[in-house]
């Protein structure tokens, strides 16, 4: 029975992450361009002030 009980929490868990992730993208939706622009901007950025500091 146990089992059962780990089985039951799992799938309630991963229902809730995806209402989660629903409800995100659901309010995410306009922004997710400057999202990403932003992200790879960030990730650049870093990447080059690593390599810089590093020099």
């Amino acid at each position: 029975m146990k089992y059962l009980k780990e089985v039951r929490t799992m799938l309630l868990t991963a229902v809730l992450v995806v209402l989660l992730m629903n409800i995100l993208t659901a309010i995410i939706q306009p922004w997710l361009p400057y999202l990403l622009v932003g992200l790879v901007v960030v990730t650049v950025g870093w990447l080059f002030y690593s390599r810089a500091t590093r020099l």
